[in-house]
């Protein structure tokens, strides 16, 4: 089960004193009601209950699914302590044996906001490999600079679900309403068969982060460009 600790913020609008519990970590399926305020994008919100103003409040906390087996790690900041920590971790599951048994088939991932967390979490949750919804985004980027010119710069890109149960992207502006976009999955599908043995040459072991930068990475990176010993990891993991 996850751990909170109380913690005391000042309302930026009245300047009344909230107590707020912030969690160091969530372990499902034991925090389900957590759960549910992360898809609902709330749980890193406060609100005073003095004049009612909600604010954002971010903060490092370690998501944990025990039985779909991922481990997503929101860390606002990449400070130098953070860095450590994360390399410490890594290596860690690099030595501790009993770790890598306890935890085999994980995945791990580092996201920088709450709708990252949100979107990481359905993604997994619904069965599917984020790195090839990553790259998706990429081949959807020219059809919507397209359509909204290239003087709109695009704020936010997110894979979620309608209230039918059909995947959309959420593709969020600066200088105009966000846009909803019908998802053709055939497309994953291509991808992930195309370039499954790029994408598992880029996902060393341990906590990454899988965006945007890794996304272009794998979609400029040629199949021959694979180390065989990259090839030999992809046919023990098919």
């Amino acid at each position: 089960m996850g751990k909170s600790k109380k913690q005391m913020v000042r309302c930026p609008k009245c300047d009344a004193v909230i107590e707020v519990n912030v969690w160091d970590k969530l372990e499902m399926p034991y925090d389900e009601e957590q759960k549910d305020k992360v898809m609902r994008n709330n749980f890193f919100r406060v609100k005073c209950g003095k004049c009612e103003m909600e604010m954002p409040m971010l903060y490092d906390c370690e998501y944990n699914d025990l039985e779909r087996k991922f481990m997503i790690w929101v860390v606002p900041q990449m400070t130098d302590f953070e860095k450590a920590r994360i390399m410490n971790y890594n290596q860690r599951l690099e030595k501790d044996k009993a770790l890598r048994l306890a935890q085999g088939g994980y995945r791990y991932r580092i996201v920088k906001t709450d709708n990252e967390l949100r979107e990481k979490v359905l993604i997994f949750n619904e069965g599917l490999d984020d790195r090839f919804i990553e790259t998706m985004k990429i081949s959807y980027v020219p059809i919507i600079k397209k359509h909204v010119g290239e003087d709109c710069k695009i704020t936010g890109f997110f894979f979620d679900k309608n209230e039918n149960g059909n995947y959309q992207w959420v593709v969020v502006f600066d200088k105009r309403e966000p846009m909803l976009l019908k998802i053709n999955m055939d497309i994953y599908h291509d991808m992930k068969e195309k370039m499954w043995e790029i994408a598992e040459a880029k996902t060393p072991n341990g906590l990454i982060s899988v965006g945007a930068g890794w996304a272009l990475d794998v979609m400029n990176t040629r199949v021959g460009d694979v180390p065989k010993e990259a090839e030999e990891k992809n046919e023990s993991a098919r």
